[in-house]
Order: structure tokens, then sequence, then C-alpha cells
């Protein structure tokens, strides 16, 4: 998928990475559940299933590797909510799952908290890199983005 503004050949980072996840949690879900990938499950007598075990075979290693994913995700989603509960912040943790994860927007978030229209945006923000750590490892600090960014927040607080 080509973000904005980028090459062609540049893959995109982590953080990038990180967010297209989220985004795309629930659909991944979805699919786990939903992709036909045994023979048992289409009519036989209206394919040549012989024919179709590479496709099916395809579609299973697809399968297995997106619940992979949701595996790390998961954790790694649970870690976090663990680290920011310890530190105070459990309620920054509670709105990305809103958004990501529920599906809320934040618009619905902010009513149903009663907090500010923006604290939501700014605290998924908050989260995510936060979760890029824990999905990457030491690939997450290796980002030029990241380096750039951490350099700025260190600029603006002294």
């Amino acid at each position: 998928m080509q973000r904005k503004g980028k090459r062609k050949e540049e893959l995109p980072t982590p953080t990038e990475l990180t967010l297209i996840y989220l985004e795309n949690y629930r659909e991944l879900q979805r699919y786990v559940k939903e992709a036909v990938s045994e023979p048992d499950q289409i009519g036989a007598d209206r394919y040549n299933i012989s024919a179709e075990r590479a496709y099916l075979r395809s579609i299973r290693e697809c399968r297995a590797e997106t619940v992979i994913l949701l595996e790390h995700i998961d954790k790694a989603m649970q870690s976090l909510k663990e680290d920011v509960e310890a530190s105070g912040e459990g309620y920054k943790y509670d709105v990305l799952e809103a958004v990501y994860i529920q599906g809320k927007t934040y618009a619905e978030v902010a009513r149903d908290t009663g907090c500010g229209k923006n604290s939501p945006k700014k605290w998924c923000r908050a989260m995510i890199p936060k979760l890029t750590i824990k999905l990457f490892g030491a690939k997450a600090l290796d980002n030029g983005a990241n380096c750039a960014e951490i350099e700025d927040n260190l600029s603006k607080t002294g």
C-alpha cells in the first residue's frame, strides 16, 4: 500500500505499519472467521476440488499468517495496557482500543468519556509509538522518522 508522499520503492515504516494494522484490525478478524480454506466449506459438486487444492492451500497459509499477526497484536496491546495502567494513563489505552478494536469514532469516544473533542485523537497518537515498539522491537527505534519525531519532542521539552 503506497502512502501519500512516498515513492513506490519505499516500504512503510514500523509506525505506519502499526497504524495500518490497527486501521484494518476488525477486517483481519473477519477474514480469519470467514476465509474459505477447506474443501468442506464449499459445495464439492460445484468445483473440481483437486484443481482447487493449491488455491485453498494458499488461502490457508494467508489465514495462518493473519492469525499469527492478530495474536501478536493482541499480546502487544495487552502489554501496552498493563504498562499504561501502571503509569496511570489507562484511559489513553481505553481510547485506542475503542477507536481501533471496537470501531468507534473519535466523536463517539469524546461523547462517551466526556473529554474534549481533540483528546481521543491526541491520546491515540500518544499510544501508537509505544505500541509500535511492542510490535517491532528495536526495528521501531531504527526508524528514521521515529528518530526525527523523538528529537523534535526532546527539543520541545528541553
